[in-house]
């Protein structure tokens, strides 16, 4: 007897956490500032480049940071979060 589950998609139900690391320092020294500005879903880290530019990268929900607050990355941590099916995301905490 075939079992139908073995042919359907599993949808993971939850972000796990893959890894943790600390900013590099070739990373800070790219920075030349980091805000905690809103964004569509919760608070996002923007990331004011020494190269021109900015770039986004979502606040961790636990993270204390209100809107406005400066982000000390050698303080911050870069996580990454994993799920089956679905590509890596990451999150800043602090």
């Amino acid at each position: 007897m075939n079992n139908i589950f073995l042919s359907l998609r599993v949808y993971a139900g939850k972000w796990m956490l893959k890894s943790s690391r600390a900013f590099s320092q070739e990373e800070r020294n790219a920075v030349s500032s980091a805000t905690v500005v809103p964004s569509e879903f919760g608070n996002s880290v923007c990331f004011m480049m020494k190269s021109g530019g900015q770039t986004f990268i979502p606040l961790d929900q636990n993270s204390s940071l209100g809107v406005g607050e400066s982000v000390d990355l050698s303080k911050a941590e870069l996580i990454t979060l994993g799920k089956d099916g679905e590509s890596d995301i990451y999150r800043v905490k602090i």
